[in-house]
């Protein structure tokens, strides 16, 4: 075990991360074991020629590499490209308000589209709040249950196998079918 330490250490020192404390012990220890003394000296051998293997990079790389890349579908680089998104959105929140402001016109004629307005807002930024939080932690959660569940046993695995089976064959069950032909009379 101290010699595993002591090769952790050596490879700090190499880094130039070991602190001076740590530094004078390995020093005291490399000047009684061999082993040691062997790995630390590989590396330094190694440190020197991967500092002589070292290719400068010219200023501005990294950003030129990064703007060649070609955007994922989903990342919009501009406004222009939320255009749609949002005025899709504008327009089935307009509609939600109004029909929450005629059904609570109906409920109580002093209710006005207004507050279904506010209110239909409220309920979206809560919706994003909560859903952005509880999103992550739940698919988490969910994998590691699902890993729990499946290491239990070989017998939770082929029930697994069957219900996703199942499923599959339930799904492919449905895109088969089609409706029953309208009945036709034979020609006379």
């Amino acid at each position: 075990m101290e010699h595993q330490r002591y090769e952790e250490w050596i490879d700090l020192a190499a880094d130039g991360e070991l602190g001076e404390p740590e530094r004078a012990e390995l020093v005291r220890h490399l000047a009684a074991c061999e082993s040691c003394r062997l790995s630390e000296a590989s590396s330094r051998q190694v440190a020197t020629r991967l500092a002589a293997a070292r290719v400068p990079v010219r200023a501005g790389f990294a950003r030129e590499v990064v703007a060649a890349l070609e955007p994922a579908p989903w990342e919009a680089k501009t406004l222009r490209d939320w255009r749609l998104p949002l005025a899709l959105l504008v327009v089935v929140g307009g509609a939600s308000a109004a029909l929450f402001g005629l059904g609570a016109a109906e409920l109580d004629p002093r209710a006005g589209t207004t507050g279904a307005l506010a209110a239909l807002v409220d309920l979206l930024r809560a919706a994003f709040v909560a859903g952005s939080g509880l999103a992550a932690a739940s698919w988490q959660g969910l994998g590691v249950a699902i890993g729990d569940w499946l290491g239990g046993s070989a017998v939770n695995w082929a029930a697994a196998l069957a219900l996703a089976g199942g499923a599959n064959y339930f799904l492919w069950r449905l895109l088969r079918a089609r409706p029953a032909a309208a009945a036709v009379e034979p020609p006379r």
